[in-house]
């Protein structure tokens, strides 16, 4: 469906002034870390499609590496259309990267399942109950090492908290799932 709906925006002639953004649920455990689902806070089951097309500011075909999360959704829509952004927002205007691709970007993604649990991409992982991971994702994609204890990463750790969130929001349903052990 999503080739048809491209079809005709190529084809309408509102396209210079109709602006895409694209994006899906995220992934599923098939069997990694001993899991068959979704509910982690690990990469395999956090990433996602995220696309954007906005005429006379991103590059055609252009493709952007840095992580973002669907917080910027909001604050980077109202920049766009010119729009202000109320003080209770959350998120990270992305449209310096939605301009440049390529352009300096030092702030993490943020992931959250349930109440308590986030993970920082970069990786780092805190659970409601205490238990933390921090994963090397350049050198240990799949995440397989957790190296929360290693002394020489404590810098990364401390840099990585300070982008969890300040305030908790009340979770809905039952209580934070968590993956860790800890």
């Amino acid at each position: 469906q999503i080739g048809r709906i491209l079809d005709a925006y190529e084809k309408s002639p509102e396209r210079e002034k109709t602006m895409i953004l694209l994006w899906g649920d995220h992934g599923w455990h098939l069997g990694e870390k001993h899991h068959w689902r979704k509910f982690s806070l690990w990469e395999e089951a956090t990433r996602s499609p995220f696309i954007w097309v906005v005429p006379g500011l991103t590059p055609k075909g252009a493709l952007c590496n840095r992580p973002v999360d669907f917080l910027s959704v909001f604050p980077t829509l109202a920049e766009i259309n010119g729009l202000p952004v109320p003080a209770h927002v959350e998120g990270t205007n992305i449209l310096k990267l939605l301009k440049n691709p390529k352009a300096v970007w030092n702030t993490p993604a943020l992931i959250t399942f349930k109440e308590g649990n986030h993970a920082v991409k970069f990786r780092y992982i805190r659970y409601a109950k205490g238990g933390e991971e921090l994963y090397d994702v350049f050198n240990d994609p799949y995440e397989w090492n957790n190296i929360i204890s290693a002394k020489e990463h404590q810098h990364v750790v401390n840099e990585l908290k300070k982008y969890l969130p300040k305030k908790e929001k009340t979770a809905v349903g039952k209580d934070a799932g968590t993956n860790s052990k800890d």
